[in-house]
Parts: structure tokens; sequence; C-alpha cells
């Protein structure tokens, strides 16, 4: 079974072009179960690096587009 970062990059939505409302949210629902039982195995370490990787993200995004925004919190995981 892959895991749920893999599967979201893997994603095609040509499958789900064709598929009704109750398969389409089946799927939805399945994949958000995959993806928070993903993080759940995660360490507390990766789970920063991973939210300090969004904010990162998210801070050039909105400074790129001219609104404030509060800087991301500062990288201590090497400490």
């Amino acid at each position: 079974m892959e895991d749920a970062e893999s599967s979201l990059i893997k994603f095609d939505a040509t499958k789900l072009s064709a598929a009704t409302p109750a398969e389409l949210a089946g799927k939805i629902f399945a994949g958000k179960a995959r993806r928070r039982s993903w993080m759940a195995s995660l360490t507390v370490e990766e789970k920063y690096r991973r939210l300090l990787q969004l904010q990162r993200m998210v801070w050039k995004t909105r400074y790129a587009a001219g609104k404030p925004s509060p800087a991301p919190w500062p990288d201590r995981t090497s400490v």
C-alpha cells in the first residue's frame, strides 16, 4: 500500500469525472483517512519540520502578493 503522500502526487482527476456524488464523497473521505493515518505515523520532529515548510510556503506566497503576514517560526530542529 502506498502512503498518503505518494498518493497525493499520483492523483488523477480523470477517474473522478464520471463518478457519482456518492462515489466522489467516498473517495474524498477515504483519501482524508489515509492522510490522517499517515500523519499520525510521523514523529513529532517530522510534523514540526513539515509545519515549518508550510509556513515558509505561505509566507513567500503572501509576501509576493504584497499581503502582510507573520514571519514563519525559526527552524530550531537542528538545536
